[in-house]
């Protein structure tokens, strides 16, 4: 069910199973698989791909080209930059049994431009990636990552160094 003050800029690939808040607007050439759940006042961008039974949360942004596998949840207030790719299969191998294991995004996080997040990863609340990192392992709340592979940003007195 897409709430009837959503804004869809055909052509999309949508599937009825879906439901998608009020006040969302999903630009062209995005694919939303079945048993997603989009809140109030998103922006899917362009080109996007949003697997099976994600849990997208309420004022989400997420920017062209990004990749979210199934089974994804991204809190509220969450910014996804462009070309964002989230894995969810620690050992791809075609023929080979899937293990799913998607990334978690807390709420009001922020993932930069071309970000690689791997499986099983948890953003938290509040936390940057920077743009470009590969980001391994978890990131805590607040804090700021960036690099290949992702490593926190030091700190002193509250200002970056």
């Amino acid at each position: 069910m897409i709430d009837e003050t959503c804004v869809v800029h055909k052509p999309v690939s949508l599937s009825p199973t879906i439901h998608v808040g009020t006040g969302c607007t999903i630009w062209t050439f995005s694919t939303v698989c079945a048993d997603s759940t989009i809140g109030s006042e998103c922006v899917i961008g362009s080109g996007v791909w949003i697997g099976r039974g994600c849990q997208i949360g309420d004022r989400t942004r997420i920017q062209h080209g990004a990749f979210i596998p199934n089974g994804t949840v991204i809190g509220k207030g969450v910014f996804i930059g462009p070309n964002v790719t989230m894995t969810d299969d620690k050992y791809p191998k075609a023929g080979a049994p899937y293990n799913p294991n998607p990334p978690f995004l807390h709420d009001e996080c922020s993932i930069g431009a071309g970000a690689v997040i791997l499986p099983g990863v948890r953003i938290g609340r509040g936390a940057v990636v920077g743009a470009g990192a590969v980001v391994t392992q978890d990131v805590m709340p607040h804090q700021t990552v960036y690099g290949c592979p992702a490593r926190a940003v030091p700190y002193n007195d509250g200002k970056e160094s």
